[in-house]
């Protein structure tokens, strides 16, 4: 007795539920009988031996259909799910995958295509190389600036060679905002023709004191390079070297601006400020004769002798710088004197 399958012909055991090449539910699918004429002719036409044989094949034939219909079961167990959700699926279960194959695989086919053109990875923006090289530069100048206040006389390493200039500009630009703080609260009070006759003077002792500052540095590099002939150092790296030694007066000059902004310049402070900006001056002057008699000279040329003629040239230097300069500020205000004269008498 066995059961053949209405989806593929196979030929299942009688007990079994499901097919055991296709899957298909062989619960309503009747037992069909053995043929009884082949089996008694197979029965009278078999000799012993053949027998004995077929007999021995039986339990291996069971066996197998018993391990086909183990390996089966969870692909029927399946099959009874979706059977039992949509019966009327069941038969075509086979047909209907093998024809929509084609379809679906072109289907995944254009989803993995446009996921690939959707799922593109975005590059990160990348930062900006002047913004980093600034915080690179600045994260740098603030840690010469604490050497420097730590250890004001010892330069244990070379720095960038642009810190000197900035601690000049800063100095400048910070003593020069704040006396321009303090003229225009006096000029608000004054007619408008001194007000501008005081902002050029103001401007014209700026720059001036600017080319003195330059000047002094300058002498003090021919002085070291040229009669010690200490040459370690270009004119940009002995700038830097020379405001290690006096980079009190960036914090000098920046808390004199900061008291001027907030507002707290009175008899007291002022006298307090005017202290300050005398230390920054001295710590200034003091830094080109202490790089001169720290200097590595390369010639027999004494060091007192080659400050004496340093200062000879800066006694020079302010001469002509002072001379030049005071008599552009003292024609400027005698101009202007003479404008407002003529103003009035008009």
């Amino acid at each position: 007795m066995f059961k053949i399958c209405p989806n593929c012909g196979a030929h299942n055991l009688a007990t079994a539920n499901f097919c055991v090449k296709c899957g298909t539910n062989l619960a309503d699918v009747a037992v069909t009988q053995e043929r009884t004429d082949t089996l008694s002719h197979a029965t009278t036409t078999e000799t012993p031996a053949t027998s004995s044989v077929s007999q021995s094949a039986a339990p291996l034939s069971t066996a197998k259909a018993a391990a086909n219909e183990e390996t089966a079961r969870p692909n029927s167990t399946t099959a009874t799910q979706s059977t039992a959700a949509n019966p009327s699926q069941a038969p075509q279960k086979l047909t209907t995958s093998k024809a929509t194959a084609p379809s679906n695989s072109n289907t995944n086919a254009g989803t993995d295509n446009s996921q690939t053109v959707t799922s593109a990875p975005v590059e990160p923006n990348q930062p900006n190389p002047t913004v980093k090289a600034g915080k690179q530069y600045a994260g740098s100048y603030w840690r010469y600036l604490v050497d420097s206040i730590k250890h004001p006389a010892h330069i244990d390493r070379s720095y960038h060679p642009y810190f000197g200039l900035t601690s000049l500009v800063i100095t400048i630009i910070s003593l020069a905002l704040t006396i321009a703080l303090r003229v225009s609260s006096t000029l608000s009070s004054l007619p408008g023709g001194v007000a501008s006759i005081v902002l050029g003077t103001f401007i014209k002792l700026f720059v001036m004191v600017a080319i003195l500052a330059v000047a002094i540095i300058a002498v003090y590099y021919l002085a070291i390079r040229g009669i010690l002939g200490d040459r370690r150092r270009n004119f940009l790296e002995f700038i830097t070297d020379y405001a290690f030694h006096a980079n009190w007066m960036v914090f000098f000059s920046l808390f004199t601006l900061l008291m001027q902004i907030v507002g707290l310049i009175n008899f007291g402070s002022a006298m307090l400020l005017t202290l300050l900006v005398t230390l920054s001056l001295g710590l200034f002057l003091l830094a080109g004769p202490y790089m001169l008699f720290t200097a590595q000279p390369t010639n027999q040329f004494d060091k007192i002798y080659a400050y004496l003629i340093a200062s000879a040239l800066l006694f020079l230097v302010f001469m002509v710088v002072g001379m030049l300069g005071l008599s552009s500020i003292i024609s400027s205000l005698y101009q202007g004197i003479n404008d407002i004269g003529r103003s009035f008498n008009y």
